[in-house]
């Protein structure tokens, strides 16, 4: 992945898409497949918006069935199959406990038939198993931090964890090589209009200041929060509505399930989720009415969040000490008036405020990829093509072939073999797919490169090389946030940043000078 924004100027093209998340990848993706001429650009860089900032989960949404969206909830665990098929390395298994407890606001009667509507909606070979009863007894023993006062029992189910940002940068990586035109750190600063319908964008380079109006026959804004900048006055508050969502990174887990926990405060569901050996707890869901810059992680946040754990998983006595990671992101979502932001639908829509302009709104990371087969859809019926079947249900590229599971197995004990720790060389495989043997190689030629970026995270020096030479990483931020998101595990000190900014900078050539203001624009005024 090398990023080209000169390429811009080989225009016109068939399709512009503004966004580089994953609704924006995976739409680039399908249409590039379709034979269409297509650019994708983002504002910063892939994922820097919503889609780094997620649960990390591939996932039906049992909560929605409580709002009875159940297309939305029936879509998304056939894409949570289709995902774990093409994807394995990216989509893992996740076995969830739900305890249950008396005169909580759900009883287990309607728990126990969400759940048996849960799996008859996934239909047959999906990636886990259907849910379970459990006794009081076996709950109680088998995890022993819970709140025991009023416990009822509980139900194990399933359901598949991610890396977000990752899964985002595969499939921009997916659409660069069907041909499409991907460039990142390239915002639009306007829309361009002729003959009464947008015809394109005005791009910048974010790195020299120099602008490209690349004209397109069709555009898709997939900005998420900031698809409003770009819209004109009449639309721009009508369609949608931001809710904040807030996780927290703590400690791991004394089991290996995720749990799904019912806040006693007000009734909202909130997830613990084993993710790279940590725990990430979450999430709020409360309206937002500010600038998607601004978007914060406030200590109301923190405080809700840590009191709800005090009351269900006292055992774990977490406090607001043990945070290691804290990460706030907003859902662009309908304008639905007169609602809580939990009951907001997901349900997705694709809308045309004006003509040559497509913007999708709503929907979830889980269910992108259909989602962005009728945006494409939409694309070719306003380009006056045939509208053909979805294609992008083909392996993604660094989809490892064969069973996963014995592959896995084989590139943990080679990645230990190059001189990877155990955990790392575990997880650069789900990481990186078949591409982990280039981080082996590295890693073999450079034994350095196998230590650790931070102590407590997976991830290793030598995935900050491939970030700068094959992944497009421009800045330390691309690099330590989302290509691994080591800054989601531990304060990054002026240390591992100038280390960080030297091993970019061989591979981007990047002067003393250059290094050292990557440094500073990184750990900002207050490191």
């Amino acid at each position: 992945m090398k990023r080209d924004f000169a390429a811009l100027r080989d225009g016109p093209f068939d399709l512009l898409v503004v966004g580089g998340g994953i609704y924006g990848a995976w739409t680039a993706y399908d249409a590039a497949l379709r034979g269409l001429r297509v650019a994708l650009v983002e504002r910063t860089d892939w994922a820097s918006g919503t889609s780094s900032a997620s649960s990390k989960l591939i996932h039906g949404g049992l909560r929605y069935l409580r709002h009875l969206w159940v297309r939305t909830v029936q879509k998304s665990l056939l894409e949570r199959r289709t995902l774990s098929r093409i994807a394995p390395h990216q989509v893992r298994p996740l076995r969830f406990l739900f305890p249950t407890y008396r005169h909580q606001p759900v009883n287990r009667l309607s728990i126990w038939f969400g759940l048996t509507l849960y799996d008859l909606l996934a239909g047959r070979n999906q990636p886990v198993a259907r849910h379970r009863t459990l006794r009081r007894e076996a709950v109680a023993k088998a995890y022993p931090f819970l709140r025991t006062d009023a416990l009822a029992g509980g139900f194990f189910y399933g359901d598949c964890g991610t890396d977000d940002a990752r899964l985002t940068l595969e499939v921009v990586d997916a659409a660069r090589r069907a041909g499409a035109l991907v460039v990142n750190h390239a915002p639009v600063a306007e829309l361009l209009r002729a003959r009464g319908r947008v015809a394109g964008g005005a791009v910048a380079d974010a790195t020299t200041g120099a602008t490209i109006e690349v004209q397109a026959a069709v555009t898709v804004v997939a900005a998420g929060p900031w698809s409003r900048t770009l819209l004109d006055g009449t639309t721009r508050g009508r369609l949608c509505r931001f809710t904040k969502g807030v996780h927290l990174v703590l400690p791991a887990l004394p089991c290996s399930d995720a749990l799904l926990l019912v806040a006693a405060s007000d009734g909202r569901v909130f997830f613990l989720i084993p993710w790279y050996g940590k725990t990430l707890v979450g999430t709020t869901d409360t309206a937002y009415d500010g600038a998607p810059d601004a978007v914060r992680v406030e200590q109301a946040d923190v405080d809700y969040l840590l009191s709800e754990l005090r009351v269900h998983v006292p055992g774990l006595g977490w406090e607001e000490s043990d945070i290691l990671g804290r990460f706030a992101g907003l859902r662009t979502l309908r304008n639905v008036g007169g609602v809580t932001p939990s009951a907001v639908t997901r349900e997705w829509r694709l809308e045309s405020p004006e003509p040559g302009l497509l913007l999708p709104v709503g929907g979830k990371l889980t269910s992108a990829r259909v989602d962005a087969g009728r945006v494409v859809a939409g694309v070719l019926k306003a380009l006056g093509r045939r509208v053909g079947h979805l294609p992008t249900d083909r392996p993604l590229p660094w989809a490892p072939e064969g069973s996963f599971t014995p592959w896995q197995g084989a590139m943990q004990a080679a990645g230990v073999a190059a001189g990877l720790d155990e955990e790392t060389a575990l997880w650069t495989a789900h990481r990186f797919g078949a591409r982990v043997t280039d981080l082996h190689d590295l890693v073999r030629a450079r034994p350095d490169l196998a230590r650790r970026v931070v102590a407590t995270a997976p991830f290793c020096r030598g995935e900050i090389c491939l970030a700068a030479r094959d992944e497009m990483a421009t800045t330390l931020e691309d690099a330590l946030r989302r290509r691994l998101p080591a800054t989601l595990f531990a304060p990054i000190d002026g240390a591992v940043a100038g280390d960080a900014a030297a091993l970019m900078g061989e591979a981007l050539g990047w002067d003393a000078a250059r290094r050292r203001r990557e440094v500073a624009d990184f750990l900002g005024p207050d490191p």
